[in-house]
């Protein structure tokens, strides 16, 4: 069995209202381009690796007419949506890897998943690779959730069959995409809500979910 998990609000929490303050006291109004799942405009691009983080935040200043806005204000403010990682998740993803093929699957940017390497999962000094054998990331991949190239995509890197993997997502849409792609889904559409799958040591508690 191979796991598959979603990264914000799957792993990390998330807090939308702080970025959207964030980005209010810079005099940008993120409101129409934040979704629940899904970003949209400028944000989606930056998602889908079709614009450079630089390119990104030359698009912000542009679209808020504020040409004096640094990237590392705009950065620091995409940033905030990003909250942590609580550490008992944290724990059991590191005694989950030790039983289980395990990777990220995420419609993510370069800002917050620089910021997770960074910040989230260096906890007691560990990387990324302590934790998952591999990262799907959107911007890397080109292609985002519930895309059934994705999947496609991903299952041929992991390798075996498709039935063989569990995916975990907060987002119905990506659950059902995943099925239709023959993987097994777990809807955890509030943080944590799938560990109680999990026993102290990291095993799933049943053979099938």
């Amino acid at each position: 069995m191979k796991l598959l998990f979603d990264f914000g609000g799957v792993i990390v929490d998330l807090k939308k209202e702080a970025c959207i303050a964030a980005f209010d006291r810079l005099g940008f109004d993120i409101r129409p381009y934040l979704g629940t799942y899904v970003q949209g405009g400028v944000f989606a691009s930056l998602e889908r690796g079709q614009i450079s983080l630089s390119e990104f935040c030359h698009e912000i200043r542009k679209i808020a007419q504020q040409p004096d806005l640094t990237d590392a204000q705009i950065v620091a403010a995409w940033e905030a949506y990003l909250v942590g990682i609580p550490e008992d998740c944290l724990q059991l993803l590191l005694n989950i890897h030790q039983h289980y093929y395990t990777c990220v699957l995420s419609n993510t940017n370069v800002v917050h998943w620089q910021q997770g390497l960074r910040n989230l999962f260096s906890w007691k000094g560990h990387t990324i690779g302590d934790y998952f054998d591999q990262t799907f990331l959107s911007y890397e991949l080109q292609l985002l959730k519930p895309e059934p190239a994705i999947f496609e995509a991903v299952v041929d890197r992991m390798g075996g069959k498709a039935d063989e993997i569990i995916f975990f997502d907060d987002s119905e849409a990506n659950c059902t995409a995943a099925r239709a792609c023959g993987l097994q889904a777990v809807l955890a559409p509030e943080h944590g809500a799938w560990m109680p799958l999990f026993d102290a040591n990291g095993k799933l508690r049943y053979d099938r979910l």
